[in-house]
């Protein structure tokens, strides 16, 4: 029988693999690229072996995507670093129509209006953890980069309960994760990828959009798999079996 510490030290290994690509993404989409964050790009994509390329056909072509980018592009220049910054702008922020704007709610309803019901929602989900965003008031709540930023403290306190030894904790953080996994991000998250695909003028954020599409299908999977195995090991602890 499967003893407390083997079953946390089991699923620590993803929970750490999730919370670096989740900040990953979370820094990809809540500002303009700047040098911190191209030199963390650098590091952690060009020169190592990126996680789940194998598991997902959408996370290899991304990865391949950024690497080629990277190879051909001196990133830490200020001639690319501006060529990003553009892209982003662009896509993102304006001045002109977006072609793919970071709000859920420009996706999930007919007006493309911000600050709408899918806004609240996300809000209620986030103020049940006391997450307050930084720009509450002036950002609307369901931009991509503070959902991520969700799924990014979510996770850190998942490690926190692993920490703690807390079982029901631990059980109820992966729960609302997969909610919100499941009725907020991947409702819309996948339709802006394919926006950001088709009009980006860089690979880079080509890449960054099938790396994103396709680690949000693949979390919902490994969610699934961290559940089954914390509800296994729960059942056996009520049913006195530990």
């Amino acid at each position: 029988m499967c003893k407390p510490e083997e079953m946390f030290i089991s699923i620590r290994p993803l929970l750490e693999v999730r919370l670096f690509i989740y900040d990953l993404l979370r820094c990809t989409f809540i500002q303009e690229p700047n040098l911190e964050f191209l030199t963390n790009i650098k590091a952690s994509i060009a020169t190592t072996e990126f996680p789940f390329t194998q598991e997902n056909q959408s996370i290899l072509e991304g990865i391949n995507q950024i690497k080629k980018y990277i190879s051909h592009n001196d990133i830490l220049s200020e001639t690319v670093c501006d060529r990003l910054h553009w892209d982003y702008t662009r896509l993102f922020i304006g001045p002109y129509e977006l072609p793919a704007p970071l709000w859920e709610s420009a996706y999930c309803n007919e007006e493309r209006l911000l600050f709408q019901k899918e806004t609240l929602e996300v809000r209620r989900a986030y103020l049940k953890y006391f997450f307050l965003p930084v720009e509450f008031g002036a950002e609307a709540d369901d931009h991509l980069g503070l959902e991520l930023d969700f799924m990014v403290r979510l996770n850190d306190l998942a490690l926190t309960e692993i920490d703690n030894k807390d079982i029901k904790l631990l059980k109820q953080i992966l729960t609302d994760q997969k909610l919100f996994l499941e009725e907020h991000l991947l409702r819309w998250v996948p339709s802006l990828c394919n926006d950001i695909i088709n009009n980006a003028q860089t690979e880079f954020y080509q890449g960054m959009a099938n790396l994103t599409r396709g680690f949000l299908t693949l979390d919902q999977k490994a969610l699934h798999e961290l559940l089954g195995i914390v509800l296994q090991f729960d059942s056996q602890v009520v049913g006195g079996e530990i």
